[in-house]
Order: structure tokens, then sequence, then C-alpha cells
């Protein structure tokens, strides 16, 4: 027999009931005990509202955990979601654990974050955007406009709160301008006006819709990308070089190919024994081929240098040595890929003034 009194009330009009109509038997599938899989079976009863005036004729026995044509408790759904928002657990291996489905664990994890979410997005000062990657675009044919539409996008882009604490703080499927700047329009002003810099990729997408949305946010590019750029950059001149010397690939044998791996490595993190050979090593390499890439490495290392000096709180002296090294070292190396890394820098905001926020 249930215990909780308030399983005999109707859930129509919540008049409690005493004519009984029948037992019915449900086995809702509940958390393990001890590692091993539980048989929960409830054998309850079905009951006949006395209300004429409720449209619900008979109703089950019903408990908090259990609602009515459950099939798991309310604890093993705010488990699997739990594991998922708390514990870093994919949707597909929480499912696994719990031996449930993957749309189970997707609605109790979107039930968990919801209860958890802030009603109003919280203020940013340093705003972080980024696209990201989820599975396969799918179309569906739109008769009327005689076309394909995107019924789901495979881009998302991600706002984030770069030195609160905030975390994430909103990702809308796509990656247009239209729709980055419409989640950032339907947030208050004074959300927008708290935003002082907003850090992102070189993608122009990004760029238009902060310009638009967020006119006096100082607009710049993160680190990450920075770097990328330059340890990109870098094998370009040696692949480059080689081929025009060589007339063919680098391959094993040749000591610029050896040695790819060590030239995208920072040199603060390398230790001596490291260091001095694999210079000493590039000045020994065939003129045409060692000095470029030699060249190429040290404006890699004068960017990172520059870097280095995010949240040190530098003087404007120190920044414009450094970023005056940066684009000198750039100019006389003579390379194509090189002043382009320059180009690209400059158009990303590396400038001489320094910055309270991301650089």
């Amino acid at each position: 027999m249930t215990v909780d009194e308030q399983a005999y009330c109707c859930p129509g009009c919540g008049l409690r009931s005493q004519n009984p109509h029948g037992w019915v038997r449900t086995r809702p599938r509940d958390l393990p005990v001890a590692g091993r899989r539980t048989a929960l079976t409830w054998t309850k009863r079905r009951w006949k509202c006395q209300n004429p005036g409720c449209p619900r004729r008979t109703f089950t026995e019903s408990l908090p955990q259990i609602p009515p044509r459950s099939r798991l408790t309310g604890r093993l759904r705010a488990s699997a979601g739990a594991a998922v928002a708390d514990l870093g657990r994919t949707v597909l291996q929480a499912a696994r654990d719990n031996e449930v489905s993957w749309p189970i664990v997707q609605a109790a994890f979107v039930e968990h974050a919801a209860a958890v979410l802030p009603g109003t997005t919280p203020k940013a000062e340093c705003l972080g955007s980024d696209e990201t990657r989820r599975g396969k675009a799918k179309y569906r044919l739109n008769e009327a406009e005689d076309g394909w539409e995107v019924v789901a996008d495979r881009w998302h882009a991600g706002f984030v709160d770069l030195r609160g604490g905030a975390g994430l703080l909103g990702q809308v499927e796509g990656r247009t301008a239209a729709t980055v700047s419409a989640w950032i329009d339907a947030q208050s002003p004074a959300w927008r006006d708290a935003v002082a810099f907003v850090a992102n990729d070189m993608c122009t997408i990004f760029k238009a819709a902060v310009r638009a949305s967020l006119p006096n946010a100082t607009l710049v590019v993160d680190r990450f990308h920075v770097a990328q750029l330059a340890n990109a950059a870098l094998p370009e001149v040696r692949r480059r070089v080689t081929v025009q010397q060589r007339g063919r690939r680098a391959r094993k044998g040749n000591r610029e190919w050896e040695l790819r791996n060590r030239l995208t490595r920072s040199a603060a993190r390398m230790h001596a024994n490291q260091l001095d050979p694999m210079v000493e090593d590039l000045e020994n390499l065939p003129q045409k081929i060692g000095a470029p890439i030699l060249a190429a490495w040290n404006c890699k290392e004068d960017l990172m240098d520059l870097l280095a000096l995010t949240h040190t709180d530098p003087d404007r002296t120190t920044i414009a040595h450094r970023l005056f090294r940066f684009y000198a070292a750039c100019a006389e190396s003579g390379l194509v890929e090189m002043e382009r890394l320059a180009t690209k820098s400059r158009r990303g905001g590396l400038r001489s003034r320094p910055r309270s926020g991301p650089a």
C-alpha cells in the first residue's frame, strides 16, 4: 500500500478518491545499488475520480520520483543529467553507464541545466567568441522557393566570459554575421555597454558582427590564433626553400625535416641542450636552406616574446620595443611568409599601447 496519501488525489482536480478501480503493476528503472542493477516493482492502485465535473475518470497512484507513465525514477534521470553537466561525461557515455537511450539523457541534461542556469546572461568585460563544428549539416527541400534550406547547421557560435567566472554564456546555431549579431542584440543595453574587449580568431564574420553590435568594444585576436599563425608560417618557409633548392619535398635524412617539430616549439620551453644544437644544425645547412629557416624561426620567437607579456602588466616602452623588434625582423628577413604574418598580426590588433584586456 502506498504510504503517501497525495498519491490518492486526482491529478486533474486534486480530490482525494476512496473508490478503488483495480491494480496496476509497474517496473520503473532505478539507480544501481553497489554496482548492480536493481529490479524495482511497484504494485499500485487505480482509483476512480469521484468528482463528476473532473475530466479524469480514473487515475493511477504516482509519486514525485515516479510520475505517471514513467519508466525511469526521478533520481535516475537526475543522475544521468548531472553526469553530463557536472562530471564531464558525454551524453553517449552517460547513456551507456545508466543503460538508457541517448534522447533520455539529453532531455535530463537540458532539465538539469535549466534549473541551474541564471535567468539573465551574466555581464562580461572580456567576451570571447569562436565557432564549433558539430556533426553534419542537414537540409530539406523547400518546394515554395524551389531550393534547399538548412535544417541543422554543423557550425555553432559560442560566447564565453574570458576574465570572469561565468564560463560559457551562450551558443547559437550557425556562424553567420546575422546569427552572431542576433545573439548580441538580444542582450540588454547594460550588458552590451559592459563589454570592453572582444577576442576571437581572424574570421571576418565575427569581426563584422562585433563592429555592428558592439561598436564601443575593442576587437582583438586571441593569443592562440596569433601563435597558430606563426607556427603555420614557419613550416611554409621550410617547405618552400626545400623544394626550391632540392627540387623535391624534404624527407628523412634532411636535417631541416628532422627538426620540423622542434622548430615550432617555444624556445622559452626548450633546454639549452636542445636549443643550441638546433641553431647550430640550421647554420650548418646550405645557406639558401638554413638561413631562411633560421630567420623565420627568429621572427616566430620575437612574436612569442611579445605574447608572453600578457597578464604581466607591462609598460608601453616594453611593449613597443618587442613589437618593433618583431616587425623589424619580419621586414629584414625578406620572406613573403613573414611579411604576411606581420600584416595579419597588425590587422589582428597588435598595438604598442598596453591593454587591460586580453592580448
